[in-house]
């Protein structure tokens, strides 16, 4: 545990000279994301600060054995995969990458595995960050205490694809959707989930508030709630090996991760017409981070809804950043930011404590340079 919050520290220490303060005021003249590439000294700093930090995340990440709730598993499932005997639920993107690897590295050489699909996700995760965020150390400090970097030790495939995910919005904002989409379909090639990115990125993209349109949350609240039943036919004809599973097909409810979404709600709404409203990207974030309430609470019976709702609760390393710098009153914005930093720092540490837990199992860390 010591190390791991060693290491969110010096990736946080590094990413406090990552300056991306410039795209912050671009943004805040006309409420739209302005992407540029400044060829400065600040850049080149940058781009080496990235580096250190994608380095100590991918050895991390590279160098673990034994560590994710399924990583043996995957073991054994490569094998599967190479044998082709055994219905294996993996999608075809990822049978024919575990393919690839074997050719090169032998059929049980597993490590070099896992080590491509962490230099991948860590690239992604770390790129999407730095280009989308407008206050790039805070975003840093709110993914990595939200846990999705080690949890990514676990569950690789979707957390490729989350990586993935983050990674295109950027064309989103650029308006490039074609782009936009055939990143999310290569990425369903991984994990079919990323599918659902696609029609609710879109929805929040263009969904703009106001008294017209106030109707539409307690109506998707009701549709959720009375429509049980059709949803989830409608999911097991995707994943029907989730149907009746006593460990995949359960009751989500989490109180911590509905209070989340709530106080990030509560903070835009208190600020909303200085830091969300006209501005493009935080009103795209509010948004999933309204969506994800809503399932949160009213979704429940959706299997592994957590694997939805990340798509969701993602923004919020985006959003609470700009709603944070927009505050004028600088003795106001030092409260927040305080009550922001210890709060998640609060939930990294219960994140932690629970990763002794075979549900989890990213602690203890072994390594196989040690083996």
């Amino acid at each position: 545990m010591v190390m791991y919050i060693f290491l969110t520290a010096v990736c946080v220490a590094l990413a406090f000279f990552v300056n991306t303060a410039y795209r912050r005021e671009l943004n805040m003249v006309a409420g739209k994301p302005v992407y540029t590439s400044l060829l400065t000294r600040q850049e080149t700093i940058n781009r080496c600060l990235l580096i250190g930090i994608f380095l100590v995340l991918f050895f991390l990440s590279a160098m673990r054995y034994g560590i994710g709730n399924d990583y043996w598993t995957y073991r054994y499932e490569f094998i599967d995969i190479h044998r082709a005997d055994t219905k294996i639920s993996f999608e075809i993107g990822f049978q024919l990458f575990v393919r690839l690897m074997q050719a090169i590295v032998g059929v049980d050489n597993y490590i070099p595995i896992f080590a491509v699909i962490a230099f991948f996700t860590c690239l992604f995760f770390l790129k999407g960050l730095y280009d989308t965020s407008d206050w790039f150390v805070l975003s840093l400090f709110l993914f990595m205490t939200n846990g999705f970097y080690f949890m990514s030790f676990s569950n690789v495939r979707y957390y490729f694809v989350l990586g993935l995910v983050m990674y295109s919005m950027k064309y989103l904002f650029k308006k490039k959707f074609v782009q936009f989409c055939l990143i999310i379909v290569f990425a369903a090639f991984f994990h079919l989930t990323a599918l659902l990115v696609i029609p609710a990125y879109f929805v929040a993209y263009y969904l703009k508030w106001s008294k017209k349109t106030f109707w539409l949350i307690p109506a998707v609240c009701a549709f959720l709630v009375f429509a049980k039943y059709p949803i989830r036919k409608l999911l097991f004809v995707f994943y029907p090996y989730y149907e009746g599973d006593a460990i995949l097909d359960v009751t989500n409810f989490s109180w911590v991760n509905i209070a989340k979404c709530a106080a990030v709600l509560i903070l835009c709404l208190i600020f909303y017409r200085s830091a969300v409203k006209g501005n493009e990207k935080a009103e795209f974030f509010f948004n999933l981070n309204l969506f994800a309430l809503i399932l949160y609470t009213c979704a429940t019976y959706v299997p592994e809804l957590s694997r939805v709702c990340y798509y969701l609760i993602i923004s919020q390393v985006f959003l609470i950043p700009i709603v944070i710098k927009s505050i004028a009153n600088v003795i106001v914005r030092r409260i927040i930011l305080a009550g922001v930093l210890l709060s998640f720092f609060a939930y990294f540490l219960m994140f932690l404590k629970q990763g002794y837990d075979p549900v989890i199992q990213i602690l203890p860390y072994f390594s196989w340079v040690f083996i």
